[in-house]
């Protein structure tokens, strides 16, 4: 089952979809680093993953 993500950031309109859970935790990470200068530990990210 796919798995999605969506930034919670004001303003941007970042989302992710992929077929496993880790692979969203990597990608949102990257962007968070990258984008937003924050660093997001993965059990944060894996409460706020959708499956779709």
């Amino acid at each position: 089952m796919p798995s999605q993500f969506e930034c919670f950031q004001d303003g941007c309109n970042f989302m992710v979809r992929a077929d496993s859970d880790e692979e969203v935790v990597h990608l949102v990470q990257e962007h968070a680093r990258f984008t937003h200068d924050i660093s997001l530990d993965g059990d944060t990210i894996e409460s706020e993953i959708e499956h779709v």
